[in-house]
């Protein structure tokens, strides 16, 4: 293991934690999620995408839930935005950092946002320049940056494309998905190594689920390669829309036991971690009854 003691994890429980299930949580409850999820120490949370209504109606209250988020000091509120629409939306919000994405695989990114890759690269590098205009952040994330559920391993020249723009374009973070939970941690490990030794001007994370398992293992691997910052969400709950079968991502829980057995620190409160995922499971599955 790298020689890191510390790791940051950030929370996106309210954004791919729900925006694949079935049923809606209203916006006063994902409020007080906000503050239950910030009292646990957390101080970078995902709160929602600005995407089309129909095509995630878990994440309908977009707009209302950003222009009613409370104000915690350290405090950093991210919000997906896939094109120009999302943006204008995310402007009129209370979130501070709008996270880019796109996927490497043309096939996903198609069923994502009906659009090739290249079309969505060239928007995002508009959406920067508009949101550092307008006094907010940019940030990018490229999914199924590791394997396409519908083409198998990503070619690795597809993520040096896209990360070489978001450089040029002034990005300083680039989130890594594992959107279909297929990678194995010597693809996570050597990736993750390449960039950084080609890229060292932007700040990796990693957006892990798990589908074979190999979920934290894909986590200790991007330690050992130099990532500091991972995406968790309460109770594993999450998933892609546009993944048949997606799996969820890594459970807060799980993940704090696996560093803490590894004597890796984050800034978080276990025992109120541990609480605040069976609240978010007992909030669910009265939802689904």
């Amino acid at each position: 293991m790298a020689d890191q003691a510390h790791v940051l994890l950030r929370d996106v429980t309210l954004r791919d934690g729900l925006q694949n299930e079935s049923v809606f949580v209203p916006t006063k409850i994902k409020r007080i999620l906000v503050d239950r999820i910030i009292a646990c120490g957390f101080r970078s949370l995902e709160v929602t995408s600005f995407v089309r209504k129909d095509r995630v109606p878990a994440l309908r209250d977009a707009d209302e839930l950003a222009q009613s988020l409370p104000v915690y000091p350290g405090v950093e509120y991210r919000a997906l935005v896939p094109n120009r629409r999302g943006m204008q939306r995310f402007l009129a919000g209370k979130t501070e950092t709008a996270v880019l994405f796109l996927s490497a695989s043309p096939l996903h990114n198609q069923a994502n946002v009906q659009r090739t890759t290249e079309e969505s690269l060239a928007e995002i590098i508009s959406l920067i320049r508009l949101a550092e205009e307008n006094g907010r952040r940019a940030a990018g994330a490229i999914a199924t940056a590791f394997v396409c559920p519908y083409a198998g391993v990503v070619p690795y020249s597809r993520l040096e494309r896209i990360a070489e723009a978001l450089a040029e374009s002034g990005v300083k973070e680039m989130s890594l998905a594992d959107t279909s939970g297929q990678a194995t941690p010597d693809l996570v490990y050597e990736r993750c190594v390449s960039l950084k030794k080609q890229f060292p001007m932007l700040e990796l994370s990693l957006h892990l689920h798990d589908a074979k398992g190999y979920g934290l293992r894909n986590m200790l691997a991007g330690i050992e390669a130099g990532v500091c910052t991972f995406d968790v969400a309460q109770g594993g709950l999450g998933g892609c829309p546009f993944v048949p079968d997606a799996p969820g991502n890594l459970s807060s829980r799980s993940v704090l036991e696996c560093l803490a057995e590894r004597g890796i620190a984050t800034d978080l409160d276990y025992k109120n971690v541990c609480q605040l995922e069976e609240y978010v499971l007992r909030i669910m599955k009265r939802r689904n009854e």
